[in-house]
């Protein structure tokens, strides 16, 4: 009877101790959330704003501000690294990454977009979109072929997915892997019929054919 006393008051410790270290854990998210988080992320989109209106404006490297210009604000580049968390960090990182692109610092915008987490399907497309586009142009044609297509089928969609089977097709047409092209282009040709690129796809098509 004691060992069985025993054995109950040890499971009870147990049970006690994790229910206490639940509430522990709970009041320490809700605390992190009110104290820091909040007023983080309050502080993150402020930032966002302004770099916004230098992007909308044409002025890409101010909207970054990678060099830390002696100007009171972040840009893209400072508000994705000091508030990396917050939801206003996540999207400087898809900004700074289109921001890296067109100032051809291929490989910081790749690194940019991997960085980003995107939860919106056509976002994540575009991400590996960009991705593929950069590594197109650091001549890197079988890691742009590969984001291409994964850009293409993460959502199915009238938009993204004719774009980047697309690019895939021409990138494969110059790699003068013509089956591929031909199976990319007949996709956007079977499945897409107002795609903004239709009669190049037929044409290509057409010479595709005629080289097989």
């Amino acid at each position: 009877m004691n060992k069985i006393k025993k054995h109950f008051q040890k499971k009870n410790r147990i049970f006690f101790y994790i229910i206490f270290l639940l509430l522990l854990i709970i009041s320490i998210y809700f605390f992190f959330k009110k104290f820091f988080l909040y007023p983080s992320e309050k502080k993150a989109l402020q930032e966002l704003n302004y770099a916004q209106q230098y992007l909308y404006q044409g002025f890409i490297d101010k909207a970054l501000n990678r060099k830390k210009n002696k100007i009171n604000y972040l840009g893209f580049s400072g508000i994705s690294s000091k508030y990396s968390f917050t939801k206003a960090g996540n999207i400087s990182k898809f900004y700074a990454g289109i921001c890296y692109y067109k100032l051809s610092n291929y490989k910081k915008a790749i690194d940019m977009m991997k960085n980003f987490s995107a939860k919106d399907e056509i976002l994540s497309s575009i991400k590996y979109g960009i991705i593929g586009d950069s590594f197109t142009q650091m001549r890197n044609q079988k890691e742009a072929l590969k984001n291409y297509i994964i850009a293409a089928n993460i959502r199915e969609n009238e938009i993204t997915t004719p774009l980047y089977y697309y690019k895939a097709a021409l990138l494969s047409f110059y790699m003068k892997e013509y089956k591929n092209s031909k199976f990319f282009f007949q996709k956007i040709e079977n499945k897409y019929p107002f795609f903004l690129y239709k009669k190049n796809v037929e044409k290509y098509l057409m010479f595709i054919e005629n080289k097989l």
